[in-house]
């Protein structure tokens, strides 16, 4: 029983494993002979500009560039161009077989013959023009190119190896072993090489070579024994494995790459390119995978997230319309036809048959619309067919022309946008009850209670009692052409059109307009949706993800380079984060949260011409100023961007402003002499932002444009024009100082001799009211008097010295002159001074003996006659804007009355006081930087009955003399 068991359990082990080997060649045998989805590859080949379409080997340098070895040559492609070299350029042989890119950025090249080179910083460097190479000799075709630590290039060959050092060569050949297998890498524990020849394990540093335990080193790519088995079967032309960098190991063969799981080295999860010759796989370091083919050029894989259905084997793959009912996917193709997936199989929904009955029968039918109605129904529309499809069959109207949209209203009913006429169609039986618009449409919606007409010219709202409005009356960009409309949630409406991107209206206003210069793609909008707070935009140019719920606008653009098979995109449905696109390839999907935004961006500067003349690559240049012209060019390396990169660059000391292209050459015909520092940068199409190029230049100036000329002429040409400057306005000068001299002496003469008039007059007044008090016998205020009079002559004749004096001791001059008037006058009058406390009147001042004439004078004529006394005098300081005033009122008789008096009453002295001082002032401005003022009012009531006099003096706040000419 016991030894049935072990035969029954032994049987069972080898039925396993023949069963999981049977499944895995099956599986290998039947992977793409099913309906499957495709990968969407890029395909570069010789019409693109690479040099041959046989393609042996493949890199990517230091630079970010990627080498191609051809049987025509090397080419280095940079995303957007091929640059193929020869032996013109320094090759040994045009074919190429092994490339490999070392750390100091040379890339090394194993020729057809044997030889090698490598090209470095613009020139390949070959056994003629290189001395260490010159010491090399191959005894045939090198098949493997390797680097250790300490940078040593290793070249293995069939029968041996070679190893460059900086300063000599060492060589590993058949007078040592016997070679029957021979093995090369870096060395596993830092320098050297490992060599394993034959069964032996060796470590090779410097010219020791040390004999190591092969199970201490390893050696090739251990693989499962089922995988094994597997491989043994195919035709393996290499295999590509660098672990730690992409992880990623492709068997590559006559028949296609395939991809090894190497978790488990034990399964292949995928093949790529059936049928075709695969010489080497690559994944750059944006991740996209590369591979060379023996006579089909080079392909790209930029993402294994997208996947195409591509409908080859029917008439047309272009999917014009998507709709998602009941977890499935429509999608409207030509000829009447609805392909239905259902995640795993497609059937097909025709309505080819009911066409024949439309119209439009000899067109392809091309299914533009499909759309879940209210009952449940798909509707769809066709060139002359609307079709509702029903459980219990089609029913369809076929004397319609082209259909372009339709729109379902809240009532059920739909309107309907044709080649010829927009419609209302009732959606049981799909009968036309009216017409909206008599004209072709390119698009309708049914929006804010009206109807919105898309056209060839532009956009139209038809309201239900059919008045019409162009909108491009009150918008431009919406005269535009018309293509797709679209609702959002929160009541937007978003409007594609050809030319003017992506509109938004609200409420029947243009709330926004989303362009390339937001960061769409392309201005050509073909198709809308809108899910959550993103909208989808599908363009001539890719596809754009808006996210709508920021400003500005975050954009996130997907074309060919990230895994589309085309930027034309027709149609696109969004599920949850699974994207389906309609396009002329066919349909394609993908979950965008799988998609890696991963991107790169590598400025470099390829070439830079002075004078027409290549020049080597460095930081700064020397330019003669017979040849000042100046030619760059430069690439920006993004394999993601699809060739979709900018550059903003300056030329500083030339401009300070950022200018943008799109193309990689820059042209200067004629630098003026000068330093300059040329700045570049390059924006891929995600928007990352490159390293930073500057480079330095000085364009020398020819002798005479030279600083030390330049200086010595215009020395010459100042100094004499000082001399004779000089000697001009001495003559001016000694002139002018005499005059301004003259002038300065006499205005101070007249200061003087008016201060002199003032004083005397004082005097007399003063004399004169003591006189008063003498005859009246009062002499106790006789005395009191003579005594406040001898303190006012004493003031008064200090003031007199000075030219100015304070508002503080003014205000104490006034109060005694004015009490001594009072008790001249019989206390007749009272009086009021006040000072504004935002001024700070022990600093601010005001020329000496200006207002004290105008006091008298309005006690003398205004308060002296006025009847049954009662007499007032007020005088206020204040602050005004630029500095301040000084307001002398009365309630006199005013000055109409008091000139009466003089004429009738004899007056005993001429009074001269204002008359003075208003020559002071004419004078005193001659002198001050900001002039003193004065305005003289008569106060009357509404009767013009004389009420008083008012007396304004405006003041600077500083009494600042104008600087006096020498």
């Amino acid at each position: 029983m016991g030894t049935l068991a072990i035969i029954a359990d032994r049987l069972s082990m080898t039925f396993k494993r023949f069963i999981g080997t049977f499944i895995l060649i099956t599986g290998l045998l039947t992977v793409g002979t099913s309906y499957a989805q495709e990968y969407n590859f890029i395909h570069y080949d010789v019409k693109d500009g690479l040099a041959g379409s046989t393609v042996y080997d493949l890199c990517q340098d230091k630079d970010g560039f990627i080498w191609f070895a051809t049987e025509a040559g090397i080419s280095r492609f940079d995303g957007t161009r091929f640059k193929n070299f020869t032996t013109t350029d320094g090759l040994p042989e045009t074919e190429i077989l092994k490339l490999f890119s070392d750390s100091k950025g040379r890339i090394w090249m194993a020729p057809f013959k044997n030889n090698i080179c490598y090209y470095y910083r613009g020139k390949i460097y070959n056994q003629e023009n290189d001395p260490i190479l010159k010491k090399i000799v191959l005894s045939s075709v090198v098949t493997n190119i390797q680097e250790s630590e300490e940078h040593h290039i290793a070249l293995k060959t069939d029968v041996d190896i070679t190893i460059i050092e900086p300063d000599t060569v060492i060589k590993i050949g058949r007078n040592r072993f016997e070679l029957n297998q021979l093995f090369i890498r870096p060395g596993p524990f830092g320098k050297g090489f490992q060599i394993n020849i034959n069964d032996s394990c060796f470590i090779m540093a410097g010219r020791s070579m040390k004999n190591v335990p092969c199970s201490t080193v390893g050696g090739s790519l251990h693989f499962n024994e089922r995988l094994h088995k597997v491989r043994s079967t195919l035709k393996i032309t290499a295999e590509d494995f660098t672990p730690g960098i992409d992880n990623l190991l492709f068997s590559n063969t006559y028949d296609g790459s395939w991809m090894v799981d190497t978790t488990t080295f034990d399964r292949y999860e995928e093949r790529f390119l059936k049928g075709k010759q695969i010489s080497h796989a690559f994944v750059d370091k944006e991740k996209n995978i590369w591979f060379a083919t023996l006579g089909g050029g080079v392909y790209k894989l930029a993402s294994r997230e997208f996947k195409t259905f591509y409908f080859k084997k029917n008439i047309t793959s272009e999917i014009f319309s998507l709709e998602k009912i009941n977890d499935k996917i429509y999608a409207g193709t030509g000829f009447g036809r609805v392909y239905i997936w259902n995640g795993s199989t497609f059937d097909t929904l025709n309505a080819n048959k009911e066409f024949e009955k439309s119209i439009n029968y000899n067109s392809t039918n091309r299914v533009v619309c499909l759309k879940k109605i209210q009952d449940g129904s798909l509707l769809m529309g066709s060139d002359g067919l609307l079709v509702k499809n029903t459980p219990a069959g089609k029913i369809f109207t076929p004397r319609l022309y082209a259909i372009k949209s339709f729109d379902e209203l809240e009532n059920g009913l739909l309107v309907v946008g044709t080649a010829r006429r927009t419609m209302l169609v009732e959606p049981r039986y799909l009968v036309v009850q009216d017409t909206v618009w008599p004209y072709r449409s390119t698009g309708v919606c049914f929006y804010n209670n009206s109807y919105y007409i898309g056209t060839v010219n532009g956009l139209y709202i038809v309201t239900k009692d059919k008045k019409v409005r162009f909108l491009g009356d009150d918008y431009p960009p919406l005269r535009q052409r018309i293509s797709y409309f679209a609702k959002s949630p929160d009541g937007r409406l978003w409007i594609a059109t050809y030319g003017a991107g992506v509109i938004c209206m609200k409420d029947d206003k243009v709330i926004n307009n989303i362009t390339t210069r937001e960061g769409i793609s392309s201005n050509i909008c073909r198709t809308l949706f809108v899910n959550n707070n993103y909208l989808w935009v599908g363009t001539d140019k890719g596809l754009n993800k808006v996210n709508i719920s920021q400003t500005p606008y975050p954009v996130t653009i997907y074309s060919t380079s990230d895994g589309l098979p085309s930027d034309i995109i027709n149609t696109l449905y969004v599920d949850g984060t699974t994207i389906y696109v309609g396009s002329p390839a066919g349909l394609t999907y993908f979950d965008e949260t799988k998609v890696t935004n991963y991107s790169k961006c590598n400025l470099r500067i390829l070439d830079i011409s002075i004078g027409n003349k290549s020049q080597p690559l460095q930081e700064s240049y020397r330019i003669h100023y017979r040849e000042n012209s100046l030619k760059i060019s430069f690439t920006g390396i993004s394999f993601n961007s699809g060739g979709n990169v900018s550059y903003r660059y300056r030329l500083k000391g030339l401009t300070n402003i950022w200018d943008s292209t799109g193309q990689n050459v820059l042209e200067y015909p004629s630098i003026p002499p000068g330093n300059y520092e040329f700045e570049l940068i390059a924006v891929n199409k995600k928007g990352i932002i490159s390293n930073p190029a500057k480079i330095s230049f000085m364009v020398e100036a020819p002798f005479w444009q030279t600083l030390p000329f330049q200086v010595s002429i215009i020395a010459v040409a100042i100094l004499i024009t000082w001399i004779l400057v000089a000697w001009r306005f001495s003559i001016l000068r000694k002139k002018e100082q005499e005059r301004s001299s003259i002038q300065q002496k006499l205005n101070e003469l007249e200061q003087m001799a008016l201060r002199a008039q003032m004083n005397p007059h004082f005097i007399f007044n003063c004399l004169n009211s003591i006189q008063n008090f003498i005859i009246t016998n009062d002499l106790e205020a006789t005395n009191w008097y003579l005594t406040e009079f001898a303190h006012l002559i004493r003031q008064t004749l200090d003031n007199s010295e000075k030219s100015t004096i304070s508002i503080t001791n003014e205000i104490k001059y006034l109060k005694r002159y004015l009490e001594l008037e009072m008790m001249r006058f019989g206390h007749s009058f009272e009086y009021n001074i006040e000072a504004d406390p935002e001024l700070d009147c022990d600093v601010v001042s005001i020329p000496t003996m200006i207002l004290q004439p105008y006091i008298e004078n309005s006690i003398r004529h205004g308060i002296r006659y006025k009847e049954n006394g009662g007499g007032r005098i007020d005088i206020k300081f204040q602050k005004s804007e630029g500095g301040f005033i000084c307001i002398i009122q009365d309630n006199g008789i005013g000055r109409k009355k008091a000139n009466e008096f003089k004429s009738r009453v004899r007056v005993e002295y001429q009074s001269k006081g204002m008359s003075l001082t208003a020559e002071r002032i004419n004078i005193l401005n001659r002198q001050l930087i900001e002039p003193i003022t004065i305005e003289i009012n008569d106060l009357i009531n509404e009767n013009e009955k004389a009420l008083g006099t008012r007396i304004i003096i405006r003041f600077p706040y500083s009494i600042n003399l104008k600087p006096v000419k020498k």
